[in-house]
């Protein structure tokens, strides 16, 4: 938050009372159009104390940093004397505090969706309700993400934030009264609201970033490295956590596979809905009569979530302030901005490793979609899918943070072909194996491994995309739509294909996508061969 101006400025200029703030708009160039009333002092204020006269508006991160350089070093009293103890350290509680309630209010919102999305296929299986959501949601979620860019642009990024938490509240409340009146409109504008939120979450990391650097004097590319390591922490932490919670809860009632399948979810106009419905919504649930006064865990699960997505509305709202966005672009109209995103896919770096990009997300739907269900809810239960997915959660993380360490010493194309090969390794095994029912730990090995492969996927593109072009913003924009593809394309194939169709169709992509990046690296590295020796004679 940009502090409010000391009057004490208006009359000594030279005086020591000069907060950060001040300093800030002093290099941003807002100084002199606050001051445009004593030309004098505008003089005085940006040319003599300065050094350097009036500094132009800067457009990217790494020219902040290098104008604030400038300013701490130069010689005069005033600038010995902006960022005094006091104030530093007011500033960079200031700026944790916003921090951590952004990490604090969407790790809550995630642990109320990731654990009830990883079971919508489960719970919802009449009609395939639940992976009918689900593909609906990641078609909403691409076209979020195409105008995405030009949303965050214009609108304030408090409300995004809010108004994408607040998606999470209806989609919870929706599985209250599941229906197809309910779950998809639900899910479509959860899906559409996602995009611009983690748009919005890198550029307040990116903001949160530069001005610690400002403060501390460290080098804004490894600021912002720390601040998104936090990030992903309580990200994945929201992943164990919420699905941690899902089996505890389960644990304690009879939520079992049968269980389950009695409950049959009608829409509005359902001939058989009579008596036994329940709301206006149409649902209807239908139980043997020995078990008719047992408790429902999994509606109790569903409150509990509830309560996390309201809490995190309540803790973004509260405690996170207006965030002070201090990146400066050219505005553009929503055609520029789909003609900024479109125009990526046309480039060779998209071209070559597209299919590698639809794959993330195709490996991931099918591990919701079909990993869980198989070796999950129809093998061990319901209750232990939260327990699988803790491993998935957890080996991702880790691998995610080994990673970060060991980027610098290798090469991405290790750990493509390394990833390439164990993942089409999981594949073939998630056809054919059919584990009994005592080889539990196995089954969380299983999950550990496809986490820790999702983690080098995710990763290593990401690297590869954004060391590959300048455009940064349209590289990632065009990863989250190909990402969303390959969700939507494995859910809706589930309502027609089986499990064997679906195992091939995910591995031709990840072989054609694996062909495609080697020709990329073959062409960005050409290998020159050497001339032959001549002959001796």
């Amino acid at each position: 938050m940009m502090d409010e101006e000391d009057p004490k400025m208006e009359s000594e200029p030279n005086s020591e009372n000069v907060s950060h703030s001040e300093m800030r708009a002093i290099l941003w160039g807002r100084q002199l159009s606050r001051s445009q009333s004593d030309p004098q002092r505008v003089s005085e204020f940006t040319e003599h104390e300065t050094g350097f006269g009036k500094m132009k508006r800067p457009t990217s991160l790494s020219d902040e940093w290098k104008e604030l350089q400038k300013i701490k070093m130069t010689k005069n009293p005033i600038t010995e004397t902006l960022l005094p103890h006091t104030q530093n350290l007011q500033s960079r509680r200031s700026i944790w505090k916003n921090f951590l309630s952004l990490c604090g209010g969407l790790m809550l919102a995630f642990m109320s969706f990731l654990p009830l999305r990883n079971i919508q296929s489960s719970i919802y299986p009449i009609d395939n309700l639940g992976t009918i959501c689900l593909s609906s949601m990641y078609a909403a979620f691409i076209v979020g993400c195409t105008i995405s860019p030009w949303l965050v642009q214009n609108a304030r990024p408090k409300g995004l934030i809010l108004l994408a938490v607040a998606s999470h509240v209806f989609y919870v409340a929706a599985n209250l009264y599941p229906s197809y009146l309910t779950l998809i409109p639900a899910s479509v504008i959860f899906g559409f609201l996602q995009a611009p939120l983690w748009s919005v979450q890198e550029l307040l990391i990116g903001s949160y970033g530069s001005s610690y650097s400002a403060i501390t004097g460290i080098r804004v590319d490894r600021s912002i490295r720390q601040f998104q390591s936090v990030f992903v922490i309580f990200c994945h932490c929201a992943q164990i956590l919420g699905n941690l919670i899902e089996s505890l809860v389960l644990n304690y009632g009879t939520v079992e596979n049968k269980h389950i399948l009695n409950k049959t979810y009608y829409s509005l106009n359902h001939d058989n809905c009579s008596e036994n419905c329940v709301g206006k919504f149409g649902y209807h649930m239908k139980r043997p009569n020995e078990i008719e006064e047992q408790i429902d865990y999994l509606e109790i699960l569903k409150f509990i979530y509830l309560a996390f997505s309201c809490f995190a509305m309540i803790l973004i709202g509260f405690c996170l302030r207006k965030p002070d966005i201090i990146l400066n672009k050219r505005k553009m109209s929503l055609l520029e901005k789909l003609g900024d995103v479109l125009s990526f896919f046309r480039t060779k770096s998209c071209a070559m490793i597209g299919l590698l990009m639809v794959f993330t997300g195709m490996q991931q739907a099918v591990v919701i979609s079909d990993v869980t269900m198989v070796y999950g809810t129809e093998k061990l239960g319901l209750s232990t899918v939260g327990y699988m997915m803790m491993c998935y959660g957890t080996c991702q993380l880790a691998t995610l943070l080994l990673l970060e360490r060991m980027q610098r010493r290798f090469r991405p194309i290790v750990f493509i072909l390394k990833g390439f090969l164990i993942t089409l390794g999981l594949l073939i095994l998630l056809y054919v194996w059919e584990p009994r029912d005592n080889s539990v730990l196995t089954i969380f090995g299983f999950m550990a491994l496809w986490g820790a492969t999702d983690a080098v996927w995710q990763s290593q593109i990401q690297n590869i995309l954004i060391t590959s072009t300048t455009k940064r913003e349209s590289a990632v924009v065009c990863f989250r739509i190909c990402q969303g593809f390959g969700l939507t394309v494995v859910f809706l194939s589930s309502l027609w294909l089986s499990l064997l169709y679906k195992v091939c169709m995910v591995g031709a992509t990840l072989v054609f996508g694996v062909m495609g990046y080697m020709l990329l690296e073959v062409t960005n590295n050409p290998v020159t061969p050497l001339d032959p020796e001549p002959f001796p004679l």
